[in-house]
């Protein structure tokens, strides 16, 4: 893909094009927020507010209906869509404590921000609500409220009471106290809290009541004080509707509903009208809402853009009162107002979006245009959210810093380095070089052009490599320079610096600001980031400003790069780098008045050199949290320690205090669960799927839709303030903790145990595996709480991995694989990511082969498993593959793992399998390799884990995850393999350790040592057990039984003891051996035990009762080692003489001594499979002997030391060696467990012939040793072979409908094989040569088969009789297809066309300039090409010989030649890699097919000729269409190529390969002759730079949601609906069911055009709603009209 760096101005308007310019360039932010063009967002977030339970109904069909629908539309686009509804499962009405309507305004603010198109939804009805209290009153109205409440009769002391003087306010004010803080347990809901929270909500709301009346009472009779008249008692919807629509009136939408028939003397009216205690009507709040009602329309009439309508975002609905309230269930009429309402509600949204989207994107841009232009966007809007921000000392820091002026004044005019921040993690450099930014364009004017990158702010700038490439691609937008993706980070970094260089010499300033290099990560070879790191601090041309804020720890660090140490060194004595936090903060000091502040900053000045963070602290400590938590503890400022720890566990204490522990953690831990960040809607759904929360938050009653409350997170939200923060990852806003440190802290106080480690991590992968989409149960039988099915839904967000053909899940791409392997099941990881076909290749499709790999490194360094590093050594073999062509992933996955599938878990199979069926389902042509030359052979040596006190004995863990070794210091350590880190250290012996066990079961770890004891370790706890003092003498060696149950011992005082594993308690304790004791081992049922001794002799023994069966005293020198095999069959033991001797288990008699070690034995293990043992010497090596056979399969020599001990794993994939201070772990799963070799020649014999049948469906191969081959096509199978010839094959070939065979060879014979009998049925030898040429005439009967001395005879093929010879020159030669003439030659520059039935010569042909070097036959034997070292083409008439065109484009000399069957193409390729398709008729070229950069090999055109095939020496196989001349598969070889074959249609390959004696066979799927060029088509939109870039995978169908209980009631309800006419789909833009038009003619005549279906929208655009005929009747009967707008 190429990214053109400016967009085609023909395609696109103006306006547009401006817009990307500006945004570029960053000439947006001259004018501040104003000119800065809105980010896209890919989330709609909307909040609802509506009255406590005024709307219940409404609202759950949001829940279950609107909601569903909406992100089942919208996901297809990428796009989240949430509803943040303030009542839903929230028991306290959010309009009594005004602080919650500040925190929904703080949302609103951000939705609006956030959202594209709608951020709010306000039902509004009967009932004004709830008033909401003024937070501030000034001391004025306070005193005037207080006299007037007090004329009147009124109780302040409750005023007094709630209102408090703020004297630290200018001017000060009375302020009310926040009742969550003044009641502690009002938000808490656990069972231990229960009561105390209902008697404060109780009392609070007595409070609120009381609070209210006084109010209202004060203003409505003292309604002539003007200064009252500025205290506004509105509800809290209006409060926020009003807010909305200063926001945008656009994005705000506003239902109301008319319950007519609604009086205060109504039943059942208490949710839906206004009343005063005594059930009277409350006429100042229904004053209240009829003047709202008024307000509506005029304040949705501030119009955004000129063609917004009013009437748009209004929905006015009546509907008739029903008694009781009971009417919502089966009323037919509220039901239909329900699916009006649900179908509005929806199109708007839909519509807003649209229009939202048009203003604000760019559409007709390029997908890597818009990718640029969005990633830029996001960084310059937060660099705009930013600059608000006050940065404490930067005015001193401009005026004084000597070094910054002194930086700036040289920028301007001569080379310069870059200026540089330094400091740790939150120490203010982010927002320093936001500020010095806004400075320099300041400074610089509007000429300057800006780049701003905040490191790790989006997905795309996660490292430096990342957001260097981005950088890259912006600057040349600048230059209209293209610079290409996936190009080469070295051509990236020439371009770079050619760039800037233009920019200084053509006078135009650029600011370059890159925030954050906190680390040089990853440290990859696949991303160059230190060669990146250290072109951005090189000098710098004039008029190019680049300012970097790094984190200081990346140079301290003694493995930092010393020349960019150096670099750093000569920035810093330029002056050009200054350090954080500032030494002086005059400009602080000057403008402290407040006492709080002055001992801030005394504490501030007292530490500033102890704390980097002191900033952050700063921000932290004056946050309303933290003011708050102090208050609560009674604690003052001066007594504040600047402690980062104290101040973030007060945050989270104040948390637990309000929230609960138990909730807190839970949404702690999935925020520091998450890789980088998590999006609100996804935590909000992985709560909602926790089903302790609801057990724990609703101690009593369930709610009805387990959903997790909305107002919860905001509230607490709100309290951790400044420890959240946001990123951006596909333009979706997530959460995260703002620090590093934080997050750290976060895990270490609440995923300290693995389990809640494993347990978070496997919630958030259940969610992006869908595994709860549907369903899941909640069942506590302690309260008697059965949850299932429907009941049971949680109304998730699905998380497709395509959202569709055209857009990737990146969200699931980017989080499941780290999610599943810190849930530690690498069973599922394996399965859903790492051997899942589809993931891999929308990985590399959608990202790159780099970041995959990059991921596979992180996964190695945390997990041991032989399928991860199979795959992972795989993709790395193919990486510059397929990072060109993601399409070739399925073909070489398939080529590599053919052979080696089946040894591997049903993993690698299933991937194997996976891949195929891609290949025959994607719809693109693919190749599918039918044979297997090429295996992946992981490197043996995986790891090496340093073990500074020495390692002696070692056992791994079942799982291979981590091993434990005995050290010098007597101690037993624990790693973790993959990452090399010591997990825990087991202390407790006093002298050397001579044997580690764990038991079966994984409980405990054993451990026996010479100081006499046995000790017993719990690896649950990780505590000492049990310790058994049982010997009085040296404990030499002990085993476990694999019932778990015994503990047996041998020791050097000849004793064998069997003890009770639990107790300690001795079984049995037996002296038999004269000699001590020095191995013991037992048989796998636990039936036999068996035990060495230094007497020289072997013992068996019954493990029960331990009666002696029999010894074996063959074996002649005291014995060190000794192990049996896993099929209890044979013990092997290791001398005193270094003998390893094979003896049976069985009868004790001698089966062999493995020879090939001369050294000291001092280890032994045996592969699980009994094949493979494995012998460690003194001499540092070991040696691999193949067991059974004896044979010496390799010497290791890979430890420098003694080999101390060696292991296998259990799974036969590892092999664990030790030696002094390391343990090395070794792939060792295809190194000797008996793999096949690629195929069964040898490969040192060559194919040297090779042939495929007319048909394609069958190959023919000869080698080196004399043996034919017959391969099957279509599965590429052997079904023949035989060795018949003494010398190598030089020629084969098949019959037409594979009748019989031929094979010709330098033993000068030909042979004639009957496909069918299986038989040789004729051997000709009239040669007298070599066999150089064979052919089998058209009439199938006839041979011709030519020497190397040039003699060419004919004969009959059934009985060898021969029928002609010629005596003719044929170093090359060709036959025509219809078996009449012979082309042939001495290799020069001159052939013969001669006739084969009387060898009459029907004319030279030459070439003046150069030998002719290839030739081809047209398919009706008129026509013959020839090709040669002059760099020509010439056609000849071949009957006459005579020369019709001289085809001349090429430079290179020409290797290949073809002619289409048709007739119409001819097909050329050189020396240098050009092929070129002509014309036949006339020789124009008409394509020229530049791909290959080697020689071609071979030229091909299908039957059809829509198709062309090439191919090159370097293994590389093209296929195009002559259609479009776009090349539509490709295939490497991985091999230089010698032949190839292809069938007559272009579906099968043959080819032989150098270095390798395999036939090289392929498939080429998906390939129809009639769709070739939409083949071609559908290959350029999946791997060229569209708007709409068709992706490789096909998405599976959303999961749609339910049928909508709405629509099933009202059909159950209404049988009638089901029975009337056709149905009539429509898609509704309401305006109001109280429009009544003005005659009854003009109703008739819009039903007439419904009912003639002159009215329906397109259904699946709109996706909405069934309206029978008989629900359009019943609305005009009930005089109730819709406004149906058609598109």
């Amino acid at each position: 893909m190429v990214s053109e760096p400016v967009p085609n101005t023909n395609d696109i308007n103006t306006t547009n094009l401006d817009v990307y310019t500006n945004v570029m360039q960053g000439k947006v932010l001259f004018n501040g927020n104003q000119s800065l063009p809105k980010v896209a967002w890919n989330q709609i977030k909307i909040l609802v507010i509506s009255n406590k339970h005024e709307f219940d109904i409404e609202r759950d069909m949001l829940v279950t209906e609107t909601l569903p629908k909406l992100q089942q539309y919208f996901l297809t686009q990428g796009i989240y869509v949430y509803f943040i509804d303030w009542n839903l499962n929230w028991d306290f009405d959010s309009s009594k404590n005004p602080y919650h309507i500040l925190r929904y305004m703080k949302e609103m603010q951000h939705a609006y921000e956030t959202s594209s198109g709608l951020f709010l939804l306000t039902f509004v009805g009967n009932k004004y609500g709830q008033i909401v209290l003024p937070i501030e009153l000034s001391v004025m109205d306070f005193n005037n409220i207080k006299n007037s409440a007090t004329d009147l009769g009124k109780d302040v002391k409750l005023l007094e009471r709630w209102y408090l003087l703020d004297d630290r306010s200018s001017p000060s004010v009375y302020k009310l106290k926040d009742p969550d803080e003044n009641f502690i347990n009002l938000s808490s809901r656990s069972l231990s809290t229960y009561d105390l929270n209902t008697h404060e909500n109780f009392e609070w709301n007595e409070a609120y009541i009381n609070l209210v009346d006084l109010f209202l009472n004060v203003v409505h009779e003292k309604s002539n004080s003007k200064t009252l008249h500025d205290i506004p008692l509105l509800s809290g919807v209006e409060m926020l509707f009003n807010f909305s629509t200063k926001l945008s009136s656009s994005g705000s939408i506003c239902v109301v509903r008319q319950l007519d028939g609604l009086t205060e003397k109504s039943k059942g009216n208490e949710c839906y009208i206004d009343l005063l205690p005594g059930g009277r009507l409350d006429k100042i709040r229904q004053e209240k809402l009829k003047r709202f009602r008024e307000l509506l329309t005029n304040k949705l009439s501030t119009n955004d853009t000129n063609d917004f309508k009013t009437e748009d975002n209004l929905t006015i609905l009546n509907i008739p009162w029903k008694d009781s309230g009971d009417f919502q269930s089966n009323d037919s009429d509220y039901q239909r107002y329900l699916r009006t309402l649900n179908a509005s509600i929806f199109l708007r949204i839909k519509s807003l979006n649209e229009r939202f989207l048009d203003i604000t994107l760019p559409n007709h841009f390029k997908l890597s245009q818009q990718i640029l232009y969005n990633e830029t966007l996001v960084h310059l809007t937060y660099y705009s959210k930013l600059l608000p921000t006050t940065c404490l000392g930067f005015e001193h820091f401009v005026e004084q810093n000597y070094s910054f002026k002194q930086w700036l004044t040289l920028a301007n005019t001569s080379e310069h380095y870059p200026y540089m921040i330094f400091g740790s993690r939150a120490s203010g450099k982010t927002l320093l070089c936001t500020k010095i930014v806004q400075y320099l364009l300041n400074t610089i004017g509007k000429n300057a052009q800006c780049i701003v990158r905040y490191l790790n702010l989006t997905s795309r700038s996660r490292h430096i490599g990342e957001v260097f490439s981005s950088i890259c691609s912006q600057i040349s937008s600048l230059q209209n320079v293209s610079i290409e993706p996936n190009e080469q980070s070295n051509n990236r970094i020439e371009s770079y610096q050619s760039i800037l260089k233009n920019q200084s010499k053509n006078q135009k300033p650029l600011i370059l600001m890159i925030d954050g290099i906190e680390e040089i990560t990853p440290q990859s070879q696949y991303i160059p980031s230190m060669t990146i790191y250290q072109t951005l601090l090189q000098l710098l041309p004039p008029k190019v400003y680049v300012i970097l804020s790094v984190s200081r720890s990346i140079h301290s660090s003694s493995s930092s790069d010393v020349q960019i140490r150096e670099m750093i060194d000569r920035i810093e004595k330029e002056n050009c780098l200054i350090e954080l936090p500032f030494t002086k903060l005059n400009s602080l000091q000057q403008n402290l008045t407040d006492s709080i502040l002055q001992i801030l900053s005394k504490s501030i000045y007292q530490q500033l050199d102890k704390q980097s963070q002191i900033f952050y602290l700063l921000r932290l400590i004056l946050n309303e949290t933290y003011l708050n938590y102090l208050s609560q503890e009674r604690k003052k400022f001066d007594s504040i320690n600047f402690h980062l720890d104290e101040i973030l566990n007060a945050y989270i204490d104040h948390c637990e205090q309000k929230f609960g522990p138990k909730i807190c953690s839970f949404i702690f831990n999935y925020i520091s669960s998450s890789q980088s960040a998590i999006s609100e809607i996804e935590l909000l759904d992985i709560l909602s799927c926790n089903n302790e929360f609801f057990l724990e938050y609703f101690p009593r009653d369930l709610p009805k839709y387990l959903r997790f409350p909305p107002s919860l997170w905001i509230a607490i939200k709100h309290v951790l303030g400044p420890l959240l923060t946001e990123k951006y990852f596909d333009l979706k806003v997530m959460i995260c903790w703002s620090h590093s440190f934080i997050r750290r802290h976060m895990k270490q106080r609440y995923l300290k145990r693995v389990e809640d480690i494993r347990i978070a991590h496997r919630d958030i992968s259940n969610y992006f595996l869908e595994a709860f989409i549907e369903s899941k149960p909640l069942i506590e039988m302690n309260r008697n709480v059965q949850i299932r099915g429907d009941s049971g839904r949680r109304f998730l967000l699905q998380q497709p991995l395509l959202y569709s053909e055209t857009a990737y899940n990146y969200r699931r791409l980017g989080e499941l694989w780290y999610q599943l392997m810190h849930s530690g099941d690498i069973d599922r990881l394996k399965e859903y990511t790492l051997c899942c076909f589809e993931y891999l290749l929308s990985k590399i499709h959608g990202l790159s082969i780099e970041q995959l790999l990059w991921e596979f490194d992180i996964i190695c360094s945390n997990i041991l498993d032989v399928d991860v590093l199979l795959i992972q050594a795989t993709l790395k073999k193919i990486a510059n593959i397929v990072s060109e062509d993601p399409m070739l992933l399925a073909g070489e996955i398939t080529l590599r793992l053919k052979n080696i599938k089946s040894r591997y878990n049903e993993h690698i199979e299933s991937l194997y399998v996976q891949a195929h069926e891609w290949c025959e389902s994607c719809g693109s042509p693919v190749f599918v390799p039918l044979s297997s030359w090429i295996s992946t052979i992981p490197p043996m040596t995986i790891t090496i884990l340093p073990c500074p006190d020495g390692v002696f004995k070692i056992i791994p863990t079942t799982f291979n995850q981590h091993v434990f070794c005995a050290t010098r210091q007597h101690d037993i350590a624990m790693y973790h393999i993959p990452s090399k880190k010591l997990v825990k250290k087991f202390t407790s012996h006093a002298a050397s350790i001579t044997s580690i066990r764990l038991t079966y079961n994984n409980k405990y770890l054993v451990s026996a040592s010479t100081d006499r004891t046995i000790k017993l370790f719990n690896l649950n706890s990780g505590d000492l057990e049990n310790t058994y003092n049982i010997h009085q003498d040296e404990i030499l060696c002990m085993t476990v039984s694999h019932n778990n149950e015994h503990i047996i011992t041998g020791s050097r005082d000849r004793l064998i003891v069997v003890l009770r594993l639990e107790t300690g308690e001795v079984e049995h304790s037996v002296e038999q051996h004269t000699d001590a004791v020095t191995a013991v081992a037992i048989t796998q049922d636990d039936g036999i035990l068996v035990s060495a001794s230094r007497d020289q002799t072997i013992k068996r023994w019954t493990f029960r009762g331990m009666q002696l069966l029999d010894i074996i005293d063959t074996v002649g020198s005291p014995i060190r080692h000794m192990i049996i095999s896993t099929d209890d069959t044979f013990i092997i033991a290791a001398c005193d003489d270094t003998s390893v001797q094979v003896k049976s288990l069985v009868t004790g008699s001698d089966i062999h001594r493995l020879e090939g070690h001369s050294a000291e034995v001092t280890s032994l293990a045996l592969s699980q499979d009994s094949v493979c043992c494995y012998v460690g010497c003194s001499n540092s090596h070991v040696y691999a002997y193949n067991f059974r056979s004896r044979l010496l399969l390799r010497t290791l020599t890979h430890h420098e030391s003694a080999v101390t001990d060696l292991y296998v794993s259990a799974d036969n994939c590892f092999l664990f060696s030790a030696a002094e201070n390391a343990i090395h772990v070794l792939n060792v799963k295809q190194q000797f467990n008996g793999f096949p070799n690629d195929e069964s020649l040898p490969s040192s014999i060559p194919t040297t012939a090779l042939s495929i049948s007319r048909e394609g469906d069958v190959a023919i191969a000869g080698s080196a040793d004399g043996i034919v081959r017959l391969f099957n096509l279509i599965d590429g199978e052997l079904t023949e072979q035989s060795v018949d010839h003494r010398a190598p094959v030089t020629q084969v070939a098949l019959s037409h409908s594979y009748l019989f065979s031929l094979s010709g060879s330098k033993d000068t014979t030909v042979k004639v094989f009957d496909n069918e009998m299986g038989e040789i049925v004729t051997e000709f030898t009239a040669h007298s040569a070599p066999i150089s040429h064979l052919r089998i005439l058209e009439d199938n009967r006839k041979i011709l088969s030519g020497d190397e001395q040039n003699y060419i005879k004919t004969w009959w093929a059934n009985t060898g009789e021969l029928i002609d010879s010629y005596n003719v020159p044929c170093k090359m030669l060709a036959v025509s297809p219809d078996g009449k003439y012979v082309v042939s030659g001495n290799g020069d520059n001159i052939l013969k066309i001669w006739s084969l039935d009387d060898a009459r010569v029907v004319r030279s042909i030459d070439h003046t300039e150069g030998k002719i070097t290839c030739m081809a036959f047209r398919a009706d034997s008129q026509y013959l090409v020839t090709g040669g070292e002059d760099c020509s083409c010439k056609l000849w008439e071949l009957s006459s010989g005579k020369l019709t065109q001289v085809l001349v484009e090429h430079e290179q000399s020409i290797t290949a030649v073809a002619i289409g069957e048709d007739g119409k193409y001819v097909l050329t390729g050189d020396k240098e890699g050009q092929a070129i398709l002509w014309l036949f008729k006339d020789g124009t070229v008409v394509y020229k097919l530049l791909r290959h950069k080697t020689a071609i090999v071979c030229v091909s055109l299908t039957t059809d000729g829509t198709i062309a095939i090439t191919a090159s020496h370097d293994g590389l196989l093209s296929v195009w269409s002559t259609i479009t001349g776009i090349y539509i598969a490709t295939f490497h070889f991985n091999h230089n190529l010698v032949k190839l074959n292809i069938s007559p249609n272009g579906g099968r390959y043959a080819a032989i390969l150098q270095n390798t004696s395999c036939v090289a066979m392929l498939s080429l799927f998906n390939i129809s002759s009639n769709d070739a060029s939409k083949l071609a088509q559908r290959h350029s939109q999946m791997f060229s730079d569209t708007t709409n870039m068709i992706l490789p995978i096909k998405p599976k169908p959303l999961l749609y949601p339910k049928d909508a209980n709405i629509l099933t009631n009202s059909r159950h309800s209404s049988k009638t609906d089901q029975i009337v006419a056709d149905t009539v789909l429509v898609g509704f833009r309401f305006l109001s069911y109280e429009f009544i038009f003005s005659s009854q003619l003009e109703s008739k005549l819009l039903l007439t055009q419904i009912i003639n279906r002159k009215l329906i929208i397109d259904m699946f655009d709109s996706c909405m709603l069934r309206i029978s005929m008989l629900d359009i009747l019943v609305l005009f009967s009930r005089k109730i009209s819709m406004n149906v707008s058609c598109r």
